[in-house]
């Protein structure tokens, strides 16, 4: 079998410069809370390239605790 390319949460890993490491790593439904929307419309914004996102060897999106701190100071992200 040839080695996956597949980014997990196993192990540090950064996505456009954003730490994934296992500390830094929030489920869907944490992002959505904190921004205060549905966890759709977290999962669009990952679609459209504008909130970066791994995907657990399980398929499940995780998304950087370190990015979405910084969309909330810097408001960069809003609405659905």
């Amino acid at each position: 079998m040839g080695r996956s390319n597949k980014r997990t949460v196993n192990r540090p890993t950064f996505v456009d410069g954003w730490d994934f490491g296992p500390e830094w790593v929030i489920r869907p439904g944490e992002v959505a809370r904190m921004f205060g929307v549905h966890r759709r419309t977290v999962a669009r914004w990952a679609e459209r390239g504008e909130l970066a996102s791994i995907r657990t060897p399980g398929g499940e999106r995780r998304y950087s605790r370190q990015q979405v701190e910084h969309l909330l100071s810097d408001g960069a992200v809003t609405g659905g």
